[in-house]
């Protein structure tokens, strides 16, 4: 009988460990949009993958639970023709709280010249601090918004 309860209690052990891990989500958890404004129902207003070039836009992140770390970053960067991300651009750190699942931000500072760009939406504490690569593997979400 002792060997039977060791038995079950593993039994019990792995399959509460399995659940516990089947309902983290793996990969990005969120989509992130770039809008000409947001409205006061977290609705983007004039949402589009392509953009004038130089002409202000927002950016819209929505995670489908609760993000669990105080600050995102917003990183930018430049794409090659191949897709790929060639050049840094800039990043800014928010503080979303970690409970939330929604950031928006609001105004007309966020502009970009003419090119293709990846915009990532990441845990600050996964962003690159000595070099910046790009080309992430580990975000909360991203989009590539073209500027023309």
């Amino acid at each position: 009988m002792p060997r039977f309860a060791v038995l079950l209690f593993v039994i019990i052990l792995v399959g509460s460990a399995y659940s516990l891990c089947a309902q983290v989500p793996k990969g990005p958890t969120g989509t992130v949009s770039i809008c000409k404004e947001i409205d006061d129902n977290w609705k983007c207003v004039g949402q589009s993958d392509t953009w004038s070039a130089n002409a202000p836009y927002n950016v819209l992140f929505v995670n489908s639970v609760p993000v669990g770390v105080s600050f995102i970053g917003i990183v930018i960067h430049k794409q090659g023709a191949d897709g790929k991300d060639v050049e840094f651009v800039n990043e800014y750190q928010q503080d979303m709280g970690d409970t939330n699942r929604k950031y928006a931000t609001v105004g007309d500072e966020l502009k970009l010249p003419a090119g293709r760009y990846s915009i990532y939406i990441i845990r600050w504490d996964k962003r690159e601090t000595l070099t910046h690569n790009g080309n992430f593997a580990d975000y909360l979400a991203k989009t590539t918004l073209t500027v023309k």
